[in-house]
């Protein structure tokens, strides 16, 4: 066989992606025996257009809430909103038999909001710009029996 061709780019095709992600997912299947991952997202939307105002999106897998990407605008946060959506995503968690969840975030961002949820920080790293780090969060979803 020759020797695969390796391509560096910035912009890959969602199918190529996928490409990826299909063959980690069948190597996990065997490896673990499990094949439980699925995607979680809620959508905040306008109440007119319905165009996505932000929300959290994540995925659940072998025990785990993964929390990727959660956004509000500046003018909904400290409604309560944010919160809400914290929690909805933690039970959807618990309903899919999660034990735990993990998410970052950046110290800049919101380490405060998910302590004052339960999270806590097992980890960081220095990150761009100077004095800045990715903050490595966790929260047990279901108490130890």
């Amino acid at each position: 066989m020759d020797s695969p061709q390796i391509v560096l780019t910035d912009t890959p095709e969602a199918s190529e992606l996928a490409a990826i992600r299909r063959g980690l997912d069948a190597f996990n299947r065997v490896a673990s025996g499990i094949d439980d991952q699925r995607p979680v997202a809620l959508l905040v939307k306008h109440p007119v257009t319905g165009e996505v105002l932000g929300g959290l999106n994540g995925r659940t897998s072998r025990g785990v809430l993964f929390i990727d990407v959660f956004f509000l605008p500046e003018s909904m946060r400290g409604s309560g909103l944010g919160s809400k959506l914290l929690k909805m995503a933690e039970n959807e968690g618990r309903q899919r038999g999660c034990r735990i969840g993990l998410l970052h975030t950046n110290s800049f961002q919101a380490p405060e909001f998910y302590q004052k949820h339960g999270w806590w920080e097992f980890g960081n790293i220095p990150c761009d710009p100077p004095g800045n780090s990715r903050v490595f969060m966790t929260k047990e979803l279901v108490a130890a029996t």
